[in-house]
């Protein structure tokens, strides 16, 4: 038994010379020790355990993870948008503090004026309709087309709207070559404008990409431009006022894009630079300078003292969707940085 029970592979030709009762014994040994094998493994029950476990495992680490990589993407976001407004007001507060006149904001158009625009989306021609005695309407979110504004297309007399905190025009000392220097230049004198303005105008405002349709959002805007030449002006002073003691005023003075004021001419005056102070990819949502004047009784005598500028910058976060089909709505709320500050007007006299 014991040499049948010990015999190897090689000596199998010799189990010949065991008995059945040998054979026997011997087949039961190897079950017995091939059974007691296989009791080491892993049954399907704990399989399952083991995939459970390795399941909520993973769960739990993948959840901070993408937290992690959600806040990096908001951080990184952030970090645009106060970059962003931090540079926009720099170049205003510098310029600013070089004004030597402000110009009054309460203005109205003193006639009919139109723009007309060529849409790259429709391939048909968009054309904005501004009425004689309506306040300043930028081209920012609501537009009057065809009579009729886009927030009431059932209304063509709802009053439209007043933008006039949203655009400031004030006169430096002179300016050469767009750098402010001490001389005069050609004996004029010039305005700095910062206003707001969709990116592209020629389109209506659009906060998401939306199908086949980008984004355009709102960007403010400088404008470096001379009134009038040597023969010609291309924004007439204004004279005259109507019954709410708000200037009637053509041309540049009350443009809602001065990209369109003509190029720069010595006879007639023009624009010499237009520039985006804001990236495209981010919306200014609001903007608004607020003068404050000497309370002096006599008109004349209340010159300004200082400019308050209000910014409200924002942008999608990150998966942000459009809420139902309006694209000007989020899913989520979007990232927001607020900015105020206050110009001391130390040059007006």
């Amino acid at each position: 038994m014991q040499e049948c029970k010990g015999a190897s592979v090689e000596q199998e030709e010799h189990l010949h010379t065991c008995t059945p009762a040998h054979l026997h014994t011997y087949t039961l040994a190897r079950l017995h020790a091939y059974t007691h094998t296989r009791l080491h493994a892993f049954t399907l029950t704990e399989l399952l355990v083991a995939i459970a476990i390795l399941s909520i495992m993973f769960t739990l680490l993948f959840i901070p993870m993408t937290q992690a990589f959600d806040n990096a993407r908001r951080g990184r976001i952030m970090a645009e948008l106060q970059n962003a407004a931090d540079y926009a007001l720099e170049i205003m507060v510098r310029e600013l503090m070089q004004a030597t006149e402000v110009l009054p904001q309460e203005r109205v158009f003193a006639e009919d004026h139109t723009y007309t625009y060529s849409d790259p989306s429709s391939g048909l021609n968009r054309t904005i309709i501004h009425l004689a005695g309506e306040p300043l309407n930028l081209l920012d979110d609501i537009d009057r087309i065809n009579q009729q504004l886009q927030d009431a297309p059932n209304d063509p007399s709802a009053n439209p709207d007043d933008d006039t905190s949203a655009r400031i025009d004030f006169v430096v000392r002179a300016v050469k070559d767009d750098r402010l220097t001490p001389q005069n230049y050609q004996q004029a004198y010039t305005v700095i404008t910062y206003y707001l303005r969709r990116a592209d105008p020629s389109r209506p405002f659009q906060y998401l990409d939306f199908g086949n349709f980008p984004a355009n959002r709102r960007q403010i805007f400088r404008a470096h431009w001379q009134p009038q030449g040597t023969s010609g002006t291309v924004a007439p002073e204004p004279t005259n006022r109507d019954t709410q003691n708000r200037w009637k005023v053509t041309g540049a003075w009350i443009m809602p894009d001065l990209s369109q004021l003509q190029s720069f001419d010595p006879k007639q005056g023009g624009l010499l630079s237009h520039t985006a102070l804001t990236p495209p990819d981010i919306d200014v949502t609001d903007l608004r300078f607020t003068i404050e004047r000497r309370p002096e009784s006599n008109e004349r005598d209340r010159k300004p003292v200082a400019v308050v500028i209000e910014m409200t910058l924002r942008k999608p976060t990150p998966g942000a969707k459009a809420k139902g089909n309006n694209p000007n709505e989020t899913d989520v709320p979007s990232l927001f940085v607020r900015r105020r500050v206050k110009v001391v007007l130390q040059n007006v006299r």
